[in-house]
């Protein structure tokens, strides 16, 4: 069972929280081929706005968090960590119904560690955009709109410094597992996600493979749009 540490003003919040994480719950399970064995609890945190829920994750020793962050899971407490929207929440601020898609995405984060520890970012966080539908629009868009249009970054930086630098690094943490999912097929990626040493062997100039992957697939085009 889920264990929630709310603030007065969102205790009743935590209910809409729980819906989400429960109705969604079977389709993070059904991606990774397990059964609910009652493993997948943990310890929710919600806080009243987003500047609440940086200054409090600073104030439980989680100091390095990026500005762009409106939510997060911890695995060292196993917890999934939000914030309240507004009820009217201006064109700027999440509302409560797209809001809904950020606890799934944590969840997603919660799930895939208990089951495997913890991985690289880009691998995190590339299984969490491929499934919570942030790219609805489709790979072919996503070429034409962003990553064509900048240079491809390095692994290194997608490995070491992710979410660092001007470019989405989300963008290619979505391609790179789109591209290991449709490549390897889904049982074998699952099966390298049990292994380290498979991960850094597939992940060898792994974002440059995926976009020129891509490109070719899609506009039979080397990796820049040439």
């Amino acid at each position: 069972m889920n264990q929630y540490f709310c603030t007065n003003r969102n205790n009743y919040y935590q209910n809409e929280v729980e819906q989400v994480l429960i109705s969604r719950k079977p389709e993070i399970l059904d991606f990774f081929n397990v059964i609910d064995d009652g493993r997948f609890n943990f310890n929710i945190f919600i806080y009243d706005t987003i500047g609440e829920l940086v200054d409090s994750m600073k104030s439980r020793g989680f100091d390095k968090m990026p500005d762009y962050m409106c939510a997060c899971y911890k695995d060292e407490d196993n917890s999934l960590n939000f914030f309240e929207p507004k009820d009217n929440p201006t064109e700027t601020e999440w509302g409560k119904e797209e809001y809904k898609n950020v606890i799934f995405h944590e969840e997603i984060h919660g799930i895939q560690n208990i089951l495997y520890g913890n991985q690289p970012e880009w691998l995190t966080e590339g299984v969490a955009k491929y499934l919570d539908g942030t790219y609805s629009r489709g790979i072919r868009f996503l070429l034409d709109e962003y990553v064509n249009k900048t240079d491809i970054p390095s692994m290194y930086e997608l490995e070491n410094e992710f979410g660092m630098h001007e470019y989405d690094s989300y963008d290619y943490a979505y391609l790179m597992v789109s591209y290991l999912i449709e490549s390897l097929g889904k049982d074998y990626f699952l099966v390298a996600l049990k292994s380290k040493d498979i991960i850094k062997e597939l992940s060898k100039d792994l974002v440059i493979k995926s976009v020129e992957y891509y490109n070719e697939k899609m506009f039979n085009v080397d990796g820049k749009g040439r």
